[in-house]
């Protein structure tokens, strides 16, 4: 299916398939205020996590949009799936915006009722995403007709994601010193994404990660789109329909690159749940990033050597 050819409403893709362009339309309604708003929120300008939202929904819905074709059985459950991961994550981008208008965080913000109310709602939401992502997982595992390359590469994928969303939940639990406060009755913000330092110092240009300590934002980020990093992949060497046979016959350097890529992502996590930036990185957690690269390089080589010898054969 082309990503341009609109479905019909009955068709499980139709919402990813609208999804996609009002995040696309928000996304280039939301650039200019970057220039126009001048507001600065936690260090950062304030529509900068609008736009990083929703162009991250964006891409999923695009990936999202090109794997549902391969999903065989009954349409009616795979619709279900899409429409509520659709309605879910559209919840999230209305209240970032909607908080970005106000001039308000919508992440951790539990200062007034209201702002607690759509902090919960939006946990709530993307909690049911996070749970319709790994149905839609399992479903995946069911589809017996798939090429094996593919079935395999996408599982990759979309658990490594799985798992780099729920990295999401740690940055909600409320700090001791959030606690302390809370007991004394201030209310002001229940949880945060930077470990060793509070939430807004210094942080790379644009993204935000902390650049002083610990930022599960990082890990957050590259666990959630290694499904774009498998999609990729599988288009590289089964096309976008899924049907080109150049696919190496062994799935052993898929499993290199998936062991590599969730390594990665674990070593981010622990290192930012200690307190330490991804940009000062010490000696035993650069072992491991290193160690991973070199599983990942190896495992890439044996895919380019794979393809290169099945191109030459057809």
């Amino acid at each position: 299916m082309s990503f341009f050819k609109r479905p019909a409403f009955h068709d499980p893709a139709a919402p990813v398939y609208w999804n996609l362009w009002v995040m696309a339309v928000l996304t280039v309604l939301a650039i200019p205020l970057l220039f126009l708003d001048q507001r600065e929120l936690s260090g950062s300008y304030l529509w900068i996590k609008p736009i990083k939202f929703s162009l991250s929904i964006g891409i999923y819905s695009l990936t999202l949009l090109w794997m549902l074709p391969f999903f065989e059985g009954k349409k009616s459950i795979i619709s279900k799936i899409s429409w509520t991961i659709i309605v879910t994550g559209f919840i999230e981008i209305v209240a970032i915006f909607g908080q970005a208008a106000r001039g308000e965080q919508s992440h951790f913000n539990v200062s007034s009722s209201f702002n607690a109310f759509l902090f919960t709602l939006m946990g709530i939401s993307i909690g049911i995403f996070w749970i319709m992502h790994l149905v839609l997982s399992f479903h995946l595992v069911r589809q017996k007709t798939l090429h094996p390359f593919l079935r395999e590469s996408l599982l990759w994928g979309l658990f490594i994601s799985a798992y780099g969303m729920i990295i999401g939940f740690f940055m909600t639990t409320p700090r001791p010193e959030q606690i302390e406060l809370m007991k004394q009755g201030i209310l002001q913000t229940s949880g945060g994404h930077t470990f060793g330092a509070p939430d807004g110092g210094p942080g790379l240009a644009l993204l935000g990660w902390s650049t002083i300590a610990g930022d599960l934002r990082v890990a957050h980020f590259f666990g959630m789109h290694a499904l774009q990093i498998f999609s990729l992949i599988s288009i590289l060497f089964l096309g976008l329909d899924g049907k080109k046979n150049i696919a190496p016959l062994s799935r052993l350097p898929l499993r290199f690159l998936g062991i590599a890529i969730l390594g990665i992502t674990l070593t981010m996590n622990i290192q930012a749940l200690n307190g330490e930036s991804i940009f000062k990185t010490t000696s035993h957690y650069f072992s491991s990033y290193t160690m991973c690269m070199a599983l990942f390089s190896i495992g890439m080589v044996m895919l380019g050597f794979n393809l290169n010898k099945k191109q030459i054969a057809t």
